[in-house]
């Protein structure tokens, strides 16, 4: 997590650091598709899955004025704010809510699944779980999670820094319920 956080303040430093003539913003109007759930993120820690027009999913960690409640897949418009900075060649998105255009309910039964520990070349092992079967777990200190009949699995498994991917299901106020582990 450490590394992480040192990978990310290095970005925002060399960011920061180029010459401001240099850089050019842009603004576009987008409709995207936000998935029910928000999914472990290597570079954010937990993202939202969205989509734009049937594209290949993408992660954003952040859609300021929107206010995101799990168990919902959402058609919503929103204005992305694009940064290129020519100096870093690197080009940052910021996204702010226009308009939630439909918000449908997903059945609390239906699955998804995202890692929540695994081996990164260069990081080493990255988790994004914490916790233990007394006190509980959660998921980038934002996710509580329930892990039912797979606590001491899931403890044995953080301990022996082995990949784990979670299958879950919507539980109670935002929490996942934990329903498999591989």
């Amino acid at each position: 997590m450490k590394k992480l956080l040192f990978l990310a303040l290095i970005g925002i430093l060399l960011y920061s650091c180029s010459s401001d003539d240099q850089r050019t913003i842009t603004e576009e109007n987008l409709n995207l598709s936000i998935d029910h759930y928000k999914a472990t993120s290597l570079l954010y820690g937990t993202a939202f899955l969205a989509s734009e027009n049937g594209s290949q999913e993408f992660q954003i960690p952040f859609i300021d004025q929107f206010d995101f409640e799990p168990g919902f897949r959402y058609e919503i418009n929103v204005v992305r704010t694009s940064t290129k900075n020519a100096g870093t060649n690197a080009t940052t998105n910021t996204y702010r809510l226009v308009a939630i255009q439909s918000q449908d309910t997903i059945a609390p039964q239906t699955r998804f699944s995202f890692p929540l520990a695994r081996f990164v070349n260069g990081l080493g092992y990255v988790t994004w779980i914490r916790g233990s079967a007394e006190a509980g777990y959660i998921v980038n200190n934002e996710i509580p999670v329930d892990c039912g009949s797979f606590c001491s699995e899931l403890a044995g498994s953080l301990l022996i820094e082995d990949a784990i991917r979670g299958e879950f299901e919507h539980g109670q106020d935002g929490s996942y319920t934990l329903v498999d582990l591989y």
